[in-house]
């Protein structure tokens, strides 16, 4: 969950993961798979990591790594309350990469859903890259949201600077000097909601201040259930026809990338 959106969760019921979050991080476990080394015990960051939701529910699936979370957000009041939530994790927390001196190398680098956040996500991605601690081995899963025509007043209300192509996104990254692995688009099931929201947003001219996210989610355990089981179907057909050369679009797009030797 983004730091805006967990601003924003109620005091009183708490905060809620969505769906869409326990969604995503199964389908990007499932991504990463067959990338990740049979035997690994190296660092794990995940920058703009929000939450730390993502990081840890990683951990519970391969707890061999050490987890570092980066995040400008941080202050030493949240840290101290994200720790307290994750004790088990035993999770390293800094405000920025550069803070990060102890790490020789990392072996894979998160950023899930962030680049959209920052205006020169290019020179961003450089700065990370340029990192003593990355190295040609070192494994990037990147997630952005997808489609600039789907831009609305949620990414305004978030402080997205722009939504991705797949091809938008694979430039940006060779010009960070990352090579691909792999990329493509999910959810595809969340393309037709998403642009009727924008139609009545366009008819209506609702305003982004009406938004709070998904970080006011209080969907009931059989409700979250349904809505991440539709999103992992979603997701196994999209992998289905991308078998058979088929390449379906989707609300989301990815890249898993090395640096370029």
């Amino acid at each position: 969950m983004d730091i805006k959106e967990l601003q924003v969760s109620s005091e009183e019921h708490g905060k809620q993961n969505h769906p869409w979050e326990y969604a995503r991080s199964n389908v990007v476990r499932s991504l990463v798979k067959k990338y990740l080394p049979k035997e690994a015990n190296g660092y794990a960051l995940d920058i703009g990591c929000g939450d730390v939701f993502f990081l840890t529910r990683f951990a519970d699936k391969y707890p061999e790594y050490k987890l570092i979370a980066v995040d400008t957000a941080f202050d030493p009041e949240l840290i101290a309350a994200l720790s307290a939530k994750n004790s088990k994790y035993n999770i390293q927390f800094f405000k920025s990469i550069r803070e990060i001196t102890h790490l020789q190398k990392a072996s894979i680098v998160f950023m899930m859903d962030v680049l959209e956040h920052i205006e020169d996500d290019v020179s961003f991605l450089k700065e990370v890259v340029s990192q003593s601690c990355i190295s040609p081995d070192t494994l990037f899963v990147i997630t952005v949201p997808a489609f600039q025509s789907l831009f609305c007043n949620h990414d305004y209300w978030l402080g997205h600077y722009r939504r991705y192509s797949r091809n938008m996104l694979k430039q940006h990254t060779a010009s960070a000097g990352l090579s691909p692995l792999e990329d493509g688009y999910f959810f595809t099931s969340l393309l037709l909601p998403r642009f009727i929201q924008k139609m009545i947003e366009k008819s209506t001219k609702a305003q982004s201040e009406q938004n709070q996210g998904i970080g006011n989610y209080k969907g009931g355990a059989a409700k979250s259930f349904l809505i991440e089981t539709f999103l992992m179907l979603d997701f196994h057909f999209n992998r289905l026809f991308r078998l058979i050369g088929i390449k379906m679009p989707g609300l989301s797009t990815y890249a898993i990338c090395k640096k370029s030797k």
